[in-house]
């Protein structure tokens, strides 16, 4: 081979990885869909090794993985939140995890075998764009082109190494990511040891009240209604449990819940109001500001649940009058302004004016709106402020749940402790038949290491002269009932 023959040739081989460089970097991208994730893989040529997976709009995560300067990129273009669900749903079932796994293998396949075809496309193009027409030399590019490519992406996989995301780097929102995955570890535990232990202190309760009822004047409270009154979930399955335990323990007949039971609002979180189907008993849902149509489509589904958006009902006997808040009629999950809240109670009020027999209990979740009719409704229940309370104004008794979930993540994350909290609505029955409110019950429980404490307040014929009475059970007291006990 001569001198000539030589230089075309090292200008083939140049021309060639020019192109197959040009056509891989312009049209690597592939967008693909695996499930409910719709993704799109890009490679990038002369980087550091990096495999990037992006999230937009919180940023990416990426990590040095392999040798070759090639970077694989992963990027999530959308979810689709129906499928997603599913998705959740399946998370254990091998069967459907080994069908993923191979379809993003499969997926994988296709985007390196595109890749490949870029690269032959591009190596032939080099020297096509500048004056090459021999068919045979083209395709010698051509190939040339793919068996570079092919020797990075065989480098690159041989000395893969997925341990790099052990050690990975943070760009975005996402840079908060080491503290956010330590704070969802630490989360999952404490939910999953709270959920293992709401039955003990549930039980605990039980026979905490069973001694109760055995003194004066308390035994003259049981009435013929229980009534659980919860509020502001927040996405907290082992609030979700708590209620479970307390339906159980105390044999409530009905729940009344004042909102909240989310975060965000989406159909994924909705899926934690699964369990209501189980308590088989009434329950009256009113939404809350986060609580989304989605996740109000979704409670509504459930065959026990009655979603009260505007209107009054009547459930065993009890008419109850409530309203939704007002930014459950979209997605925002902002505190309406006063004024909308004001709005909001003027229907409430025409409500009740409009119903042929007046309320026994008036429901809404923002306080603005419940403390409209205080001396007009016996008993007013609500939430959002995540603090229980109990006022009697007016004859009138205006009821707040607290956070039945303890505030959610946001209860884990805040420096003083939230309680998981709740209030049972003891109803008695008048001669002529009508219901009255004779006691409430204040629920809270701590984190376990805290115990519980139960109140107890009397109203009417039955109040005692201070009008409640107290009990609280801390670490040492709770850990030593806890021993005679057995699990329920």
């Amino acid at each position: 081979m001569n001198i000539q023959d030589r230089r075309q040739l090292v200008a083939l081989v140049l021309l060639a990885v020019v192109g197959m460089l040009a056509f891989v970097s312009l049209f690597s991208s592939y967008t693909t869909v695996i499930d409910a994730f719709q993704l799109e893989m890009d490679l990038m040529i002369f980087d550091h090794g990096f495999t990037e997976l992006s999230m937009p709009p919180l940023g990416l995560v990426r990590a040095q993985t392999h040798m070759p300067p090639l970077m694989f990129r992963v990027t999530l273009t959308n979810i689709n939140l129906d499928k997603l669900q599913a998705v959740l749903e399946k998370a254990e079932d091998q069967e459907y995890l080994d069908g993923l796994k191979d379809t993003t293998q499969r997926q994988i396949n296709i985007f390196l075998v595109r890749l490949l075809a870029l690269a032959f496309v591009g190596g032939l193009a080099g020297p096509f764009i500048f004056g090459e027409r021999d068919r045979k030399r083209l395709l010698i590019a051509g190939m040339i082109g793919m068996v570079v490519l092919g020797i990075l992406l065989v480098s690159a996989y041989a000395t893969f190494e997925p341990m790099a995301f052990m050690y990975p780097e943070f760009e975005g929102i996402l840079e908060a990511a080491p503290w956010m995955f330590g704070l969802l570890e630490e989360t999952l535990f404490r939910v999953r040891s709270l959920g293992e232990q709401l039955q003990l202190i549930a039980a605990n309760m039980s026979i905490l009240f069973e001694q109760i009822e055995r003194l004066e004047p308390l035994g003259t409270v049981e009435g013929e209604l229980k009534v659980a009154h919860v509020s502001d979930l927040h996405n907290n399955p082992a609030g979700m449990d708590f209620i479970k335990q307390v339906v159980r323990t105390f044999d409530i007949h009905l729940v009344i819940d004042t909102g909240d039971i989310t975060d965000f609002g989406t159909q994924i979180e909705a899926g934690l109001a699964a369990p209501i189907e189980l308590f088989d008993i009434p329950y009256i849902f009113i939404p809350g500001n986060h609580d989304s149509p989605d996740v109000v489509n979704r409670v509504q589904a459930i065959d026990n649940v009655t979603v009260l958006e505007e209107g009054q009902i009547e459930v065993l006997g009890l008419r109850v009058a409530g309203i939704t808040d007002p930014s459950a009629g979209d997605s925002g999950m902002v505190v309406p302004a006063d004024y909308v809240l004001d709005e909001f109670a003027d229907r409430l009020q025409a409500v009740i004016d409009e119903a042929d027999e007046a309320p026994h209990v008036v429901t809404a979740h923002h306080p603005r709106i419940a403390r409209r009719f205080l001396g007009q409704v016996p008993v007013i229940l609500t939430g959002h402020l995540h603090q229980v309370d109990i006022t009697e104004r007016d004859e009138s008794v205006l009821i707040n749940a607290g956070t039945t979930g303890a505030s959610g993540i946001r209860g884990l994350q805040a420096r003083q402790e939230t309680p998981f909290s709740l209030v049972l609505l003891h109803y008695g029955r008048q001669a002529e038949g009508e219901l009255y409110l004779k006691a409430a019950d204040v629920i809270r429980v701590f984190q376990l290491q805290s115990g519980f404490s139960m109140e107890r307040h009397l109203f009417g014929s039955v109040a005692i002269d201070d009008g409640e009475l107290e009990f609280e059970i801390q670490e040492e007291d709770t850990e030593q009932e806890t021993e005679d006990i057995e699990e329920p």
